[in-house]
C-alpha cells in the first residue's frame, strides 16, 4: 500500500476541491452582472428621447407660427351671416335738367327726391368752376352710369355727380377756356348737348353760337324753349316764342342765364372749340339728326324749305 508521507514545513498545502456554490449565491451574481448593462441601456433611451424632444420643440413653434400666418379668415359658418343691399345703378344719360335727374335718384329704394334737390340747392356743394355769384348747379351734374350704395344720403350723391364734372373739367383743362368764361362755355355746352344728333354737328352748331353772339343777333335756340314749357315734344310753337322768360332765346340777346341741361366732355369740347366757319343758321335736313348750315338768311331759307318738303319740320 502507498503511504503519502506527510507535508514538509513549507511546502505548500496540497489543494482542495473549491465548495459549491448554492443558488442564492448564483442568482446574486448574475444580478450584479446584468445591473450595469441595463441600466446603461436606460440612459441611453433617456438620452435619445431628450434629443428628440428638443429639436422637435423649434419645429412645433415654427409649425404654429406658420398655422397663425397663413390660415384663412373666418368662413361664413365661424360669423354671423350680415346681408347688405347690393348697388343700385343710377344711369344718367346726357341732357337732363336738375329735375329730371332728381326724379331718377327718387326712384332708387330708400332715395327721395325732394333731399336730392335740396342738396342740390343748398349751396354746400359747389363745383370749382361755378362762379361765386351763381347759386344752381344746372350743368355741373355729370351724365354717368353710377352704382349708389343702400346707406348712401342724397348729399353724397350730389358730390359725387359734381365731384365727376371736376374731374371731367380738369381733363379738357375747361378753366383755360378762351373768348368765353369757363361758366359760359358750360351753358354753351348745355345748348350744343340739345341740339345736336350727331357728334359731325356739334363744333359746326358751336360755330353757329359764337357768330351770332359776336354779332348780337338772337340765338334762337329751340331747346330754350322746351325748357320753358316743360319739354318737348310738342315742338315749340310761334306762341311759345313769345313766352317772357330769361332762358327764351328768341327774345333776349346772348346766353340763357344758366346751363340747360346736363352736359358731356364732347359737348364741352365742341364749345371751346368750334369750327372755323361762318355759319349763322342751321336746320334738319335729314331723319338722322343730320343738319344742313349756312352762312346768309337766304341760304336758310332754301334748308328750311328743303326741310319741310321732307317732312323734318
Amino acid at each position: 500500500m502507498s503511504v503519502t508521507p506527510p507535508p514538509r514545513r513549507g511546502d505548500p498545502s496540497p489543494s482542495r476541491a473549491p465548495a459549491k456554490a448554492t443558488r442564492s449565491e448564483l442568482q446574486a451574481a448574475h444580478s450584479r452582472s446584468s445591473s450595469r448593462p441595463r441600466s446603461d441601456r436606460r440612459g441611453r433611451t433617456l438620452l435619445a428621447l431628450l434629443i428628440v424632444v428638443v429639436l422637435l420643440i423649434p419645429l412645433a413653434v415654427g409649425a404654429l407660427w406658420l398655422y397663425h400666418k397663413v390660415r384663412p379668415g373666418p368662413s361664413a359658418s365661424d360669423t354671423p351671416s350680415v346681408t347688405l343691399a347690393p348697388d343700385v345703378t343710377l344711369l344718367l344719360p346726357p341732357g337732363l335738367t336738375i329735375a329730371e335727374i332728381a326724379a331718377r335718384v327718387g326712384e332708387i329704394p330708400g332715395k327721395d327726391a325732394a333731399k336730392f334737390l335740396a342738396a342740390v340747392t343748398s349751396g354746400t356743394i359747389r363745383s370749382r368752376y361755378q362762379p361765386a355769384d351763381v347759386t344752381s348747379l344746372d350743368g355741373f351734374l355729370f351724365p354717368d352710369t353710377y352704382f349708389i350704395g343702400a346707406t348712401e344720403s342724397e348729399e353724397s350723391i350730389v358730390r359725387r355727380l359734381v365731384d365727376r364734372f371736376d374731374e371731367i373739367g380738369d381733363k379738357i383743362n375747361l378753366g383755360s377756356a378762351t373768348k368765353m368764361t369757363p361758366y359760359q362755355t358750360v351753358i354753351a355746352a348745355s345748348l350744343i348737348q340739345k341740339e345736336a344728333k350727331l357728334a359731325e354737328d356739334a363744333p359746326l352748331i358751336s360755330a353757329v353760337i359764337r357768330n351770332r353772339l359776336a354779332d348780337e343777333m338772337l340765338l334762337q335756340i329751340d331747346a330754350t324753349l322746351c325748357l320753358i314749357k316743360g319739354g318737348c315734344p310738342p315742338s315749340p310753337t310761334n306762341a311759345d316764342k313769345e313766352i317772357d322768360s330769361p332762358y327764351n332765346t328768341y327774345k333776349n340777346i346772348g346766353l340763357p342765364p344758366t346751363p340747360i341741361c346736363s352736359v358731356t366732355e364732347a359737348s364741352l369740347l365742341a364749345a371751346m372749340n368750334p369750327s372755323d366757319v361762318k355759319y349763322k343758321f342751321y336746320v334738319l335736313s335729314d331723319a338722322n339728326g343730320k343738319h344742313a348750315f349756312a352762312t346768309t338768311l337766304a341760304e336758310h331759307d332754301r334748308n328750311v324749305a328743303a326741310a319741310r318738303a321732307k317732312g323734318l319740320l
